[in-house]
């Protein structure tokens, strides 16, 4: 087997992070795609090319109608939450492996954890290679993929990371931030995970990484770099993984259930110590940190982008670090007509609500060397690149146009619509997005909501007015 053109491929744990980055990729390929999870409508309404049949990995009958005919299997799934999650890893393992067997799989890739096994690993990592070890016992040859850390938005251990640096100035630096990690990004975990099903020859433990080795605290002071911020990390002797967790769940959404055996794992070194990977995978270049990290925040612009264009919700984990403000009003006129409207944005300050708020917000942002108070509108189309008032187009289509602020903002800033046709006519829908940029940024974003707040609601319905005047 040297390629993944027209065979029948089959994801599990559809709905998570990594199958979400992983299932374009295999479309691109040709694989004939079925992706399966206990609730995997969401992919069925992303992905109109795959077939979708959900199974529970702890009910055996579940899973023959997913692995029917499948050719190449890719088990994407593991627990963290609850006591006995080792115990429901083994079961599920157990319970797919046998399904495997009986369908006639040829082969199973599988992602599993860095660190070695001679170490005293956390019980999060020791459960990701048994469950290897288990699915590699059976008849099917599977490989089993080890990374560290996988850095991109829907990570969830990316996430903690980007939360704690962004939301805390300052914080307490535990033992394990001195552990040595080699992190992966999501674009190169995904090359390997490819290559790892079309090999001529699969089969055994491959160990992947990024070009860089880092400690936990080197990865903090990297991204806070990227994001313009300035963090203070004071080194403390003991903070058990209990007590971090519950610090965790206290400044981020990350629960303390999650967050615990994820910071358990950080007290083992996860670096890669087989080469092998370069020989086995010489077409895979990977890249370090710091370029992981740029990529995956430009994702997340990509993903807001394409949701806005396509109508549709930004995959699971994108949305991570956004702050929103969405108004959906009725038109009356039918959506090439209240189209028009977006086209002729700009150089006319009536659609902009409270003139005077935006006068006083362009003054202050006149202060900082900023945008200032513009009335500009294009003289052609509205392309990627032009200028409309103190925004620049960032992307714009037929039914949709998504601005990026220019105004100095403690974060990034854009304004969206997008005209959708309804029974009645059409419907705009008008998105504002802020990526705050640390504690700052936040602070902004609430501080201002009494303005922002009717400010949206009445600029949506202005231009919903115009639309359907036309």
């Amino acid at each position: 087997m040297t390629g993944l053109k027209d065979r029948r491929v089959l994801v599990t744990g559809a709905t998570g992070f990594v199958a979400s980055r992983l299932i374009p990729e295999l479309l691109a390929a040709g694989a004939t795609l079925r992706a399966t999870s206990r609730k995997p409508q969401a992919i069925e309404t992303k992905f109109q090319d795959v077939e979708v049949v959900p199974s529970d990995l702890s009910d055996p009958a579940s899973l023959r109608p997913a692995l029917d005919g499948v050719e190449v299997a890719f088990y994407l799934v593991h627990s963290m939450a609850g006591d006995d999650f080792e115990a429901k890893d083994r079961e599920a393992a157990t319970n797919f492996l046998r399904a495997a067997e009986e369908a006639g799989v040829e082969r199973i890739v599988y992602l599993s954890g860095l660190g070695q096994p001679d170490q005293e690993l956390s019980h999060h990592l020791k459960s990701r290679q048994e469950v290897g070890a288990l699915l590699a016992s059976g008849k099917i040859p599977t490989t089993e993929l080890r990374c560290a850390i996988v850095i991109g938005s829907g990570s969830v251990a990316f996430d903690m990371l980007r939360y704690l640096t962004e939301r805390l100035p300052a914080m307490i630096a535990p033992r394990w931030l001195s552990t040595r990690i080699q992190p992966l990004s999501e674009d190169d975990l995904v090359r390997y995970l490819i290559a790892a099903a079309a090999e001529p020859e699969p089969g055994g433990i491959v160990e992947i990484g990024g070009s860089d080795i880092v400690t936990y605290r080197e990865m903090i002071l990297g991204y806070a770099a990227q994001r313009s911020l300035r963090r203070v990390i004071v080194s403390v002797p003991v903070l058990s993984p209990r007590l971090s967790s519950y610090w965790v769940n206290l400044v981020t959404p990350v629960s303390a259930s999650i967050a615990r055996p994820l910071i358990e794992g950080l007290r083992n070194e996860v670096v890669v110590t087989n080469m092998g990977a370069a020989e086995r995978y010489p077409q895979i270049e990977p890249i370090g940190y710091e370029e992981a990290v740029s990529n995956a925040l430009g994702r997340q612009v990509e993903a807001m982008t394409e949701a806005v264009m396509s109508g549709e919700s930004m995959v699971p984990g994108t949305d991570v670090g956004l702050l929103t403000d969405e108004r959906t009003v009725p038109v009356a006129s039918r959506p090439e007509d209240a189209a028009t409207e977006l086209r002729e944005l700009g150089g006319d300050p009536s659609w902009y609500p409270l003139s005077w708020a935006w006068w006083i917000r362009a003054r202050l942002d006149d202060l900082f060397g900023g945008a200032g108070l513009r009335w500009q509108q294009p003289d052609g189309a509205l392309v990627a690149g032009v200028k409309v008032d103190w925004w620049t187009v960032a992307r714009a289509g037929d039914r949709a146009l998504m601005l990026r602020a220019d105004m100095k903002t403690p974060g990034e800033a854009w304004l969206a619509f997008r005209v959708d046709e309804r029974a009645s006519g059409s419907e705009l829908k008008q998105s504002a997005f802020f990526r705050p940029r640390g504690i700052t940024g936040r602070l902004y974003w609430w501080l201002l909501l009494p303005f922002h707040a009717p400010i949206f609601a009445l600029m949506s319905k202005r231009l919903a007015t115009r639309m359907g005047h036309r």
